[in-house]
């Protein structure tokens, strides 16, 4: 196959030197604020990261033996503070502060013994999966202790610590997230044990396939690639085979349902740095709602998530663009900036245009101190488009432009034609 190929990153090994643990005291404080960078965070062999649970496990152990009056799991959290950043040079994390805490038990009440508790069935269920070489999902690990775990969300989130601990992504700990992420689009996927899946043009969708499986994408002939925020509007999309019809060429769409997980983030990252012998990367747009949620879903694809920052090296792709519902798509006609459209109502109400709640004037507010929304910051057209919801007090869904006279298809479509036209006019 001579076209192809986005190949799965692999970064480079650096060394960890943060301590899982040094000499824990009894009088040591609960809880530490540490100002240094966090451990930075690597492709570790399968045998580095078993030593590393280990060595959790094993410390445990001998404070069992050694008959201690308390046990300490100490963990890595992440302390509130700005995002952290990701050196593009050596796609290492780094973030300004986090916080070590030690989990004892016993505890000083039920709910430290809880976690403990839930650590230490983490720990040995993930050192399981690596001694056993095998791959598991968050959602395996709930159905192996519900009585313990209650809710997915608490395993979700102690799979998260306990990479983050670890220094590692949660890849590295053979633990997967159940895909949530759809694709439809003219793409067919190498897997590295050689298997070559069938172009899928002929697919209305599918489910995002594990990054981790993938060795290489095929995306010949591809000439953009659509992020849609909603489920509802992709199937609309994707139904009507707009990927192979529309006149802008042939594409691929994807959803994440709205906030994207890993796997659909990482998907998209590894289709953002196909590069396919005579033929330009495809651009990547974004299609999202006119409202804070709207720009954040799409700053997670462009710049991740802080819940998630460790995760960020082969996630961020920050060559998506939007485009759009914008300011000048939902209140003028035609982008002409001297007739208001009749969409633009009094009241806010009908026709797709809202009134924004507190919630979102705050998020809006909140988000445009991000360094990427400041005045110096890379997305100057996003900060601009927020200042206008909050001056207006107005935002939109994207299902307004389905009330347009050519409808959704119609309006994605021009909007493709222009964009691609655009940029090959600057090549």
């Amino acid at each position: 196959m001579d076209s192809i190929i986005a190949e799965s990153p692999a970064s480079p090994p650096s060394p960890y030197n943060q301590p899982f643990f040094t000499n824990i005291k009894e009088e040591e404080p609960q809880m530490e604020i540490h100002s240094k960078n966090a451990p930075a965070i690597y492709q570790p062999t399968t045998a580095e990261v078993v030593s590393k649970v280990e060595a959790l496990l094993e410390s445990v152990i001998d404070s069992l033996l050694q008959k201690q009056k308390k046990i300490h799991i100490p963990i890595h959290v992440k302390k509130q503070a700005p995002k952290p950043s990701i050196d593009s040079s050596s796609r290492s994390f780094t973030a300004s502060a986090w916080t070590r805490v030690l989990v004892n038990f016993p505890g000083r009440d039920s709910r430290e013994v809880f976690k403990f508790a839930v650590l230490w069935r983490i720990l040995g269920l993930v050192h399981e999966a690596l001694a056993k070489g095998i791959i598991v999902s968050k959602r395996n690990i709930y159905y192996k202790d519900p009585a313990l775990f209650k809710t997915q969300s608490v395993v979700d989130r102690y799979i998260d610590i306990v990479a983050y601990t670890l220094g590692v992504q949660r890849a590295a700990l053979n633990v997967t997230a159940a895909a949530k992420g759809l694709v439809a689009g003219s793409f067919a996927v190498i897997r590295r044990d050689g298997i070559v899946g069938s172009e899928r043009s002929h697919l209305a969708m599918s489910l995002i396939d594990e990054v981790d499986d993938i060795m290489s994408i095929d995306t010949s002939g591809v000439a953009w690639i659509l992020v849609v925020e909603k489920e509802s509007t992709f199937r609309t999309l994707a139904s009507s085979r707009f990927h192979n019809t529309s006149k802008a060429g042939k594409g691929i769409i994807m959803t994440g349902k709205g906030y994207p997980d890993l796997s659909t983030r990482a998907f998209l990252y590894l289709l953002s740095i196909s590069r396919i012998p005579k033929q330009s990367p495809a651009p990547i747009y974004a299609l999202v709602d006119f409202d804070p949620d709207g720009i954040n879903i799409m700053s997670t694809y462009k710049h991740g998530s802080w819940n998630l920052s460790h995760e960020d090296a082969n996630h961020n792709v920050p060559s998506i663009c939007w485009l759009g519902p914008k300011s000048e798509d939902l209140l003028f006609h035609n982008g002409d900036s001297d007739k208001c459209e009749s969409e633009m109502v009094s009241d806010g109400e009908g026709a797709g245009l809202l009134r924004l709640s507190l919630r979102d004037r705050r998020r809006a507010v909140g988000m445009m101190k991000k360094n990427n929304l400041k005045k110096s910051g890379q997305d100057k057209e996003w900060r601009r488009e927020l200042q206008v919801m909050l001056m207006l007090g107005l935002k939109a869904e994207m299902e307004l432009l389905g009330n347009r006279k050519k409808g959704l298809e119609a309006w994605v479509e021009q909007k493709l034609i222009i964009k691609n036209k655009t940029k090959e006019e600057h090549k």
